[in-house]
């Protein structure tokens, strides 16, 4: 079963946001300024953020450095989203540095786990935090451990109502921790006519720190500074190069700002090897079954997502279903030419998308009560995309053993 929410969290609504940052400044503060007692990268954008921290953690770690992570949503357990030299943080753990937070009811629920995650990684000396920004950048709840390395992956479309109609206005809100730090890099997905709106003009490109270019088959080669190794990118989808380019590039720039050792080429590929990321073109196996699960979630990801399935020689049915807030129209119109069979699911979530308004994005498809009828009811190959929540509940489906 899915990891219930530890008992200081279930008063904290998970939906609440905050556009300020006083109430956690002050918490902290009265705490002792944890998020302080380390260096860390801050990784903000729309899309790839969580990917591209999974990776640069796992170089640093590779690298000797005790590194703790911290990203956004989880899929199974919440104790995804505190991670100590690779490893989850233990439910106990958790739930001792959270019941330091009671005495601050007002914190919403990502103020309250970002705040357990400084607790945790001061306890017990991480030298680097990575950090993946929850929403925007410039009040964003990670934004108080000013971070001294910063990167964007790239400005997409989502969370219009609170950080701009137009993408120049999210540009300029994900600007923010870039703005600030003291080396900020900019993704090679990142969109040239946005970066001025950045803030940012002495932010470099990735590509000025590590050249990184496709060497045939499945490999890449990257090199920087008179050295070179060739590797397995290790996530799936074109998309994933933008992401792995970025996160060795934050990894260099963590040697210039003195943060961790030089890149070495044998460590480069072992981290590169470490590196498990589910949820992110991965398969799970359920019932007998391999399940591709993706948790492209807004128009740019589906994108990605369409992208990499025109170019599988095999025709995936897909399971879909999303959040209330995403432009689910125009996820159906590149996701539907790519795919065979479409079934859809309403997810057990207060903010899920009501089925009428899916099936009105999918016209002619087969309409579920849930996941397991239907996996029943798709033909193999399958993929499962539109929300992290329907990835998570296939995750824990496949950890039960179910739908035999």
């Amino acid at each position: 079963m899915p990891h219930l929410l530890p008992l200081s969290l279930l008063s904290r609504r998970p939906g609440r946001i905050r556009p300020e940052l006083g109430p956690l400044q002050a918490a902290l503060e009265r705490l002792g300024n944890p998020q302080l007692a380390f260096s860390s990268v801050l990784v903000v954008g729309t899309n790839g953020k969580g990917s591209t921290a999974a990776m640069l953690s796992s170089l640093l770690r590779a690298h000797g450095v005790r590194v703790g992570l911290t990203t956004s949503p989880h899929l199974v357990s919440v104790t995804e989203r505190l991670r100590i030299d690779g490893e989850d943080i233990s439910g106990a753990e958790l739930e001792r540095h959270l019941r330091r937070l009671d005495e601050f009811p007002d914190l919403t629920f990502f103020e309250t786990l970002t705040a357990a995650a400084f607790l945790a990684f001061a306890d017990v000396g991480v030298q680097v935090a990575v950090l993946e920004a929850g929403m925007g950048g410039t009040w964003d709840a990670t934004r108080t451990a000013e971070s001294a390395l910063a990167g964007i992956t790239n400005v997409g479309s989502d969370h219009r109502a609170w950080l701009g109609e137009t993408a120049r206005e999210r540009a300029r809100d994900k600007g923010g921790p870039l703005r600030t730090a003291d080396l900020a890099v900019l993704g090679p997905q990142m969109q040239a006519d946005l970066v001025p709106e950045l803030g940012a003009p002495d932010a470099v490109k990735a590509a000025s720190l590590v050249g990184l270019e496709l060497v045939g088959g499945d490999r890449v080669g990257v090199s920087w500074d008179g050295c070179r190794v060739e590797v397995e990118p290790p996530l799936a989808g074109e998309h994933q190069l933008g992401n792995l380019h970025l996160a060795l590039a934050l990894a260099r720039g963590a040697e210039k700002l003195e943060m961790a050792p030089p890149l070495e080429p044998r460590l480069v590929a072992a981290g590169l090897a470490e590196i498990r990321w589910p949820g992110r073109l991965s398969t799970v196996r359920i019932g007998g079954r391999e399940i591709v699960v993706d948790g492209a979630h807004n128009l740019e990801s589906a994108e990605a997502l369409a992208t990499f399935l025109g170019d599988t020689p095999n025709r995936y049915s897909l399971l879909f279903s999303c959040l209330a807030d995403k432009p689910v129209r125009a996820m159906a119109r590149v996701l539907r030419p790519v795919v065979a069979e479409v079934v859809l699911v309403e997810l057990s979530d207060d903010r899920a998308m009501p089925m009428e308004e899916l099936a009105a994005a999918f016209p002619g498809a087969i309409r579920c009560q849930n996941v397991e009828a239907a996996l029943q009811r798709l033909p193999d190959p399958v993929v499962a995309a539109g929300s992290l929540r329907l990835v998570g509940r296939l995750l824990a489906l496949a950890a039960e053993g179910g739908t035999e």
